[in-house]
C-alpha cells in the first residue's frame, strides 16, 4: 500500500519497481491515484505504464476507517485505512506524521529514503548518496541527520 509522494519520486528517479522490494504486486488507493493524475508528467505517465501490471488501483470500502484518521490528507487516509481494511501491513509513506499513526495502528512504514536504503543494501544501485542527492534535487525535503544516517546504514559514511 502506498502513497503518492514515494511514487511520484521513485518514478522521477527511474526506481518505481523499487515499490516492488518487499511485495509481488503494489496497491494504490484511488484517493492517491488522483493526487498523482493532478500533476500531468514524467511520474504519472510511469504510474500509468504499470497501472494494471503489477502496480493496482483499490478503493476504500470502509469510510468509517477514514473518518478516525483527521490529521492527514486524503492520500495518506486512505492508505492506512485501506490497509487495515485489506490486513496489510506494510505502507509507503513519507509524511513524518503519517508514519507514526501508521506505527500505532500496528502497520511497518517505510518511506522512499527506506526503500532506496534497501536497493543499495541488495546492490540494486551504486551509490545511495547519489540517489539521495538526485531526490534532494527534485525536491524532496530530506533532513541532514536523516541523510547522514542513510549514509552511514549502508557504508557511505565517509562520503559525508
Amino acid at each position: 500500500m502506498v502513497d503518492a509522494a514515494p511514487i511520484i519520486f521513485l518514478a522521477k528517479l527511474g526506481h518505481l519497481e523499487f515499490l516492488r522490494l518487499n511485495a509481488e504486486e503494489v496497491l494504490v488507493p484511488t484517493e492517491v491515484l488522483k493526487e498523482i493524475a493532478a500533476k500531468q508528467d514524467e511520474a504519472t505517465e510511469e504510474v500509468s505504464k504499470r497501472l494494471g501490471d503489477w502496480l493496482k488501483n483499490c478503493e476504500v470500502v470502509r469510510s468509517d476507517l477514514m473518518r478516525f484518521l483527521i490529521d492527514m490528507d486524503e492520500g495518506e487516509r486512505a492508505v492506512l485505512a485501506q490497509a487495515l481494511q485489506e490486513g496489510i501491513d506494510s505502507v509507503v509513506l513519507d509524511d513524518m506524521e503519517a508514519r507514526r499513526i501508521a506505527r500505532r495502528l500496528g502497520l511497518k512504514p517505510i518511506g522512499t529514503v527506506g526503500l532506496l536504503i534497501v536497493a543499495r543494501q541488495r546492490g540494486l544501485i551504486g551509490s545511495l548518496k547519489t540517489e539521495l542527492d538526485r531526490l534532494k534535487a527534485l525536491g524532496f525535503w530530506l533532513s541532514e541527520e536523516l541523510y547522514r544516517e542513510a549514509l552511514k546504514a549502508v557504508g557511505e559514511g565517509d562520503l559525508l
